[in-house]
């Protein structure tokens, strides 16, 4: 079980879910994701185990990646010189299919950049990541405060290459600042 606000709060629900799910919440992130959890125990009267704090993150900060109004359908990242990343994507818009193209000093600035031609302006305030367990086949989380078209919001992503979890992370910002398309 987890306090149910205030500073004391967001300590408690971050330790819980790095103790239990490996997951280092940036402590810039958990006044965001300490307002999720006290919106569900205000309106269930109850506490949060660690499965629910989990589930809430996960239906939170992860899903809107793979199921929000912006999603990638593919893409890839390479970087065809030293310094010099390239983004190359199918960024699906609501039902328009569109072919996105982004360069950058890294593969999440590339990507910043390709969404830009979409017409969604991101700027990637942070991004961290880290693994969650131990060993090859261990997951990596990635989190990511975006500004997107001039709305503030975190994501995260979640998968066994820190590079897919960071994209992901940036995506599902996107997908939450509500304003995906201008």
């Amino acid at each position: 079980m987890c306090p149910r606000s205030g500073v004391k709060a967001q300590g408690g629900i971050a330790h819980l879910l790095h103790t239990h799910h490996g997951l280092d919440l940036p402590r810039t992130m958990r006044p965001d994701f300490s307002r999720a959890v006290q919106h569900v125990t205000d309106a269930t009267g109850r506490e949060l185990s660690h499965k629910e704090l989990w589930e809430l993150f996960r239906t939170t900060y992860v899903t809107p990646a793979l199921d929000g109004p912006v999603t990638l359908t593919s893409w890839s990242a390479t970087e065809p010189a030293p310094g010099e990343h390239r983004f190359t994507c199918a960024l699906r818009i609501g039902r328009q299919e569109h072919a996105c193209q982004g360069t950058g000093n890294g593969p999440l600035s590339a990507l910043a950049d390709a969404l830009r031609s979409a017409g969604i302006t991101v700027d990637i305030l942070g991004c961290t990541e880290h693994s969650t367990g131990t060993g090859p086949g261990s997951p990596a989380v990635a989190y990511a405060e975006c500004r997107v078209n001039e709305v503030t919001c975190w994501g995260a992503g979640w998968d066994t290459s820190v590079l897919t979890a960071s994209v992901h992370a940036v995506m599902s910002a996107v997908n939450r600042s509500g304003r995906a398309s201008s």
